[in-house]
């Protein structure tokens, strides 16, 4: 079986952009994002290809500039990316149409409002934000509608994020994630 790809050039001009505009967003955000480590987009590019051809749709939790999201558009999906940082979004929105990409990016949270208080209870020293626009109304779809979910949650937040899923998406959808340490993980939402 042929693995779905992305031209090795224009993964690269991507993934340089998508640098580029993380590095200007760093320096219009003024370290707010100091703890940030950047994901690695190619092994996640390499772990994705192995699940697109399942899914039909895709949504990144927390898109940052948009590689992953993109990543998944060209691939074939129909790509989703909520980022809380409204900065990102009208960038993110035009690197995907330099790339011919469809993906859609929108501001908001992507952590469902039935479940923002439960995170407080479960983590109380967590960095991810959880104020903001339900990111799912302004897609027009839940957690649950996605076959593939991408998320890159920082240490120590593992484990609510597995809840998050366990709770609001079908067991039967793949949630990937990357770590710093480890690198790429692919689990069914059923086996978290």
């Amino acid at each position: 079986m042929t693995l779905p790809s992305i031209d090795p050039r224009t993964l690269d001009r991507l993934l340089q952009r998508g640098k580029a505009l993380w590095d200007q967003f760093e320096t219009v955000a003024g370290g707010r994002h100091h703890l940030f480590v950047p994901c690695d987009q190619r092994a996640v590019y390499e772990a994705m290809r192995e699940l697109v051809e399942p899914a039909s749709n895709f949504l990144e939790l927390g898109s940052a500039a948009g590689i992953v999201t993109i990543v998944a558009d060209l691939l074939g999906l129909e790509a989703y990316g909520i980022e809380i940082e409204p900065w990102l979004i009208p960038r993110s929105n035009d690197l995907a149409a330099d790339f011919d990409s469809e993906a859609t990016f929108v501001e908001g949270s992507f952590v469902p409002f039935d479940y923002r208080d439960e995170i407080t209870n479960l983590a109380s020293d967590r960095i991810t934000p959880t104020e903001g626009a339900d990111g799912y109304d302004e897609i027009g779809l839940q957690l649950d509608d996605f076959d593939l979910v991408f998320a890159y949650p920082w240490p120590g937040e593992e484990d609510w994020l597995y809840e998050l899923m366990r709770r609001h998406a079908r067991p039967d959808a793949v949630l990937l994630t990357y770590d710093a340490q480890d690198g790429c993980r692919a689990e069914p939402v059923s086996q978290l």
